[in-house]
């Protein structure tokens, strides 16, 4: 049952949760360490059925969208799959969303139902006046609080996960779905403009597991500690998905937690996780402890993968991975515990069924050794995403000359292994020079004093850019701006070096550890003099 090189044809939510609680059935396949719950395959498959049947009765049908605005929760999946059983969209939303970008969620995705954590009622209330689409709210965990909260109306309906899990029928819906229907809306993260709804099919969804079971190796033992939330496809298609597809388990925290971590891993047993964004910093920056290897991970993927990578497997006694891909398309590549330790911080090699290439401006491919940007393409029918919703002219874009184009720039090597350099629009365009955000970023992390940063342009009244960086220290830590250029000219180009640095407590991120670079840029050029500039400080740079 955990065949990796299932037909395409054979992926859709239903299909797989059936044969699986069919040959697994008391097997756990999820704990919520919040609560202690627990779920048997056969379990969570009649819990699906349940919702299916009970949403289907309220007018769920194939092709409705219905949106998700829901932690982390076995209520949270399931839901999930019980839309994919009847053929239904799902649409998660980050669950920090509220008011016009709520409202923007709800209605560019043309949601009809909304299912919504009590917790996160009072948000959803706001906005509803101006979601003239939704007309059903359905209700999850509901309090006591928050419970009349919302009043039905000749419009709009109200009912209650909870008495839908409880009084609906038990029996498989049976509904007619095949692995090119659209399964679930993905928005992007917005950091750069309006987000964007990727259209992602069954087959593409489940193809995330698939990919991940072959390329690594994943055993129906394994248990995966899945802390990053549900409405990102890491958590729900990379982990989710491939445990499900695997015959392995689940063990859901509530969200990541520095300090929670390690007894969260230890307690449940688990033996993968998925680092996304500044987590590896967050966890290699704690106190070193004569324990540190007294662990049950054997594999943690990190993207993008720190130049303390190799020394990471050493502290913790694991292997790192690492995984490249992009909601909008799926995964692409991937670097494995077999791949040589040496190339340790590339994203590895193309997965089977996918091509990869690095291409310049006019889209013809490069040389290796050649930084251009990454462009994807998928060797079979729906293994990919399909554009994105509503945004015909953003997908004919994205997709010119029958190849998805990244906006990542990278490079290949002549093994054949590729290696990101930064985001196509995160560059740094300084007089004539490009500079990759990515590796400033990394040089400023290897001093001993940092623990987090982010480079980003500064645009001068010439209309070229500048070098900007916001640092966070280590806690009980202290430098100078001028020890940080000193570090930086000795381990980068001259050109590379930040004029503009200002050190923060924090940075600004988004839920799935993505810097908010937006913010900063607005920051330096709207209140410039609070930021250290290395020029006003007399600092001349070595060539």
């Amino acid at each position: 049952m955990s065949d990796s090189r299932l037909d395409i044809r054979e992926l859709t939510i239903g299909n797989i949760l059936r044969r699986q609680a069919e040959h697994y059935g008391s097997k756990i396949f999820l704990t919520e360490l919040n609560t202690g719950r627990t779920f048997t395959y056969s379990e969570i498959n009649t819990q699906v059925n349940r919702i299916s049947n009970g949403i289907r009765d309220l007018g769920v049908t194939h092709g409705t969208h219905v949106a998700l605005l829901m932690l982390n929760s076995a209520e949270n999946l399931s839901c999930f799959f019980a839309l994919g059983k009847l053929g239904a969209v799902s649409v998660p939303i980050n669950t920090a969303a509220r008011g016009a970008s709520l409202r923007y969620f709800l209605d560019q995705s043309d949601s009809e139902f909304v299912i919504v954590d009590a917790e996160l009622l009072p948000r959803l209330v706001e906005v509803l006046d101006g979601a003239p689409k939704i007309r059903h709210v359905i209700i999850a965990s509901a309090g006591e609080l928050n419970s009349n909260a919302i009043e039905p109306s000749g419009h709009r309906q109200v009912a209650y996960l909870d008495r839908i899990i409880t009084t609906s029928r038990k029996e498989d819906p049976n509904a007619q779905v095949v692995c090119s229907d659209l399964l679930l809306l993905s928005y992007t993260s917005g950091t750069t403009g309006p987000s964007k709804g990727c259209m992602v099919s069954h087959a593409a969804a489940l193809s995330y597991g698939t990919g991940y079971i072959e390329v690594h190796g994943y055993r129906d033992t394994d248990v995966f500690y899945v802390c990053l939330p549900l409405f990102h496809n890491n958590a729900l298609l990379a982990a989710t998905g491939s445990a499900l597809l695997v015959g392995g388990s689940i063990a859901l925290a509530q969200r990541f937690s520095v300090s929670r971590f390690w007894d969260d891993v230890c307690r449940s047993g688990a033996t993968i996780t998925n680092f996304l964004g500044s987590i590896s910093s967050f966890m290699w920056n704690q106190p070193a402890l004569p324990t540190d290897r007294d662990n049950s991970l054997r594999l943690v993927s990190m993207a993008p993968t720190p130049k303390f990578a190799g020394a990471f497997e050493q502290r913790f006694g694991l292997s790192v991975m690492n995984n490249y891909g992009l909601s909008d398309f799926g995964m692409a590549t991937a670097f494995t515990e077999n791949s040589p330790r040496e190339k340790l911080g590339s994203i590895g090699k193309a997965r089977r069924g996918i091509q990869v290439r690095i291409v310049d401006d006019q889209d013809f491919e490069v040389s290796n050794g050649t930084t251009g940007e990454i462009a994807l393409r998928a060797e079979e029918p729906w293994r990919a995403a399909t554009g994105y919703y509503k945004m015909p002219e953003a997908t004919a874009k994205a997709t010119r000359n029958l190849w998805f184009h990244t906006g990542d720039r990278g490079y290949r090597d002549d093994d054949g292994y590729f290696y990101f350099v930064d985001r196509k629009k995160d560059s740094i365009r300084r007089r004539g020079e490009n500079i990759s955000s990515f590796e400033v970023e990394q040089t400023i992390i290897a001093h001993d004093a940092v623990t987090e940063a982010a480079a980003f342009p500064v645009k001068m009244e010439s209309s070229d850019e500048e070098v900007g960086a916001a640092i966070v220290l280590k806690p009980g830590h202290s430098v100078s701006e001028r020890e940080i250029i000193e570090h930086c000219q000795k381990n980068m180009a001259y050109f590379m070096v930040p004029r503009f640095i200002q050190f923060r407590l924090e940075l600004p991120m988004t839920q799935n550890g993505k810097v908010e670079k937006y913010k900063l840029q607005e920051d330096a050029e709207t209140f410039i003099a609070s930021f250290w500039d290395r020029e006003k400080a007399g600092i001349q740079l070595t060539r």
